[in-house]
């Protein structure tokens, strides 16, 4: 009888037992998927903190290129080599001295072609003169860009005067435009009275704002500078650029791009044969790059890209050699769709690999 009274109390242990079992497993379990998560947040800290130090660091050599590098009708050269055109030849042989700007064939182009720069980071460089300057371009190419690119309820005209007085001292209104109280009764930020800073802050002008609504930023980084400059580089315009210069459409942009990925234009006569005519007035066209453009920097997996801003400053005296005017972190645009094989001889760079096809 006291065997029968002993069952239950063993059986209550082994429940409780098992329980314990049960409760361990499952702290276990916990504990293990803790710390996996744990682990796989600390690696992905690890590799973001890599691709900010491959980001600078591949920053730190471009902008060192810029500032000991020469540039070329191609772009930006990475080593010593230099072309000469046959006139250059004859002026050389005759002991002149001769400064090249011939492409040498292995430039980093300055139209956004993507690069693998250091560690996975890939980057792209625009020039300046390859975009519309908002604030110097020709009335009618600002007007033609919009015609393409913008979805406005209001024409150009009043869009171009509403720019003008957004930038000008004086509170004397253009037609259809707008000062200091338009801005105010709508509850927006009064103008600024300067040209602008940065393309992206024609979206503060009252009819821009509406008029850029459908179009990315990326975009207006691409197409648009605050530089003074009212010439266009054709070796450098994006499609969106080239299409908007009189006589010419997208077609004839996409056939000048294909072209100069080939071999750039070394002479304006040369593209106007190309193209068939002079797209506008052939003193607003150029053929070699500014000293101030962007870097785009960006990782293959992320969604976005890094736009800087610079100028080459080599005559501030007690200055930098080069500035940055701004910056901008935008949604990855098709220069994030594939990069290409970087030049060969770029030793600065020793550590980027060609990209894949």
């Amino acid at each position: 009888m006291a065997a029968m009274r002993r069952a239950p109390a063993g059986g209550f242990v082994l429940v409780m037992v098992l329980a314990m079992l049960v409760i361990l497993s499952i702290l276990a379990g916990t504990v293990a998927a803790t710390s996996a998560r744990l682990r796989e947040e600390q690696l992905e800290r690890q590799r973001d903190l890599q691709v900010q130090l491959d980001m600078a660091s591949t920053q730190a050599t471009v902008m060192y290129l810029l500032n000991t590098q020469r540039m070329t009708f191609g772009g930006l050269t990475v080593d010593d080599r230099i072309a000469l055109s046959e006139d250059e030849r004859m002026a050389q042989s005759r002991g002149e001295d001769v400064l090249s700007n011939m492409p040498v064939g292995n430039e980093i182009a300055l139209d956004g072609r993507g690069y693998r720069g250091l560690g996975d980071v890939v980057f792209a460089m625009r020039d300046d003169r390859g975009r519309l300057a908002v604030n110097w371009a020709p009335r009618d190419v600002l007007e033609r860009f919009l015609e393409l690119h913008g979805f406005a309820r209001l024409p150009a005209p009043t869009l171009l005067n509403r720019l003008l007085d957004y930038q000008d001292p004086d509170d004397l209104y253009r037609l259809n435009s707008l000062e200091r109280e338009g801005y105010l009764s709508r509850g927006l930020p009064p103008p600024t009275n300067r040209t602008l800073a940065t393309p992206l802050e024609l979206r503060r002008v009252v009819g821009w704002d509406e008029a850029l609504g459908q179009v990315e930023d990326g975009l207006l980084l691409n197409a648009l500078t605050t530089r003074r400059s009212a010439q266009v580089n054709v070796n450098t315009a994006p499609e969106a650029v080239l299409a908007a210069l009189p006589g010419m459409d997208a077609n004839a942009a996409r056939r000048v791009v294909e072209a100069r990925q080939v071999q750039p234009f070394t002479y304006l006569p040369t593209f106007f044969q190309f193209v068939g005519g002079v797209p506008g007035s052939e003193d607003a066209l150029a053929l070699y790059p500014s000293d101030s453009g962007t870097l785009e920097l960006w990782a293959p997996e992320s969604g976005t890209m890094r736009v800087l801003h610079w100028t080459l400053t080599p005559r501030d005296e007690g200055g930098k050699p080069w500035r940055e005017d701004y910056e901008f972190t935008v949604a990855k645009n098709e220069a994030g769709a594939g990069t290409v094989p970087l030049a060969p001889g770029a030793a600065v760079l020793a550590d980027a690999i060609p990209a894949q096809e």
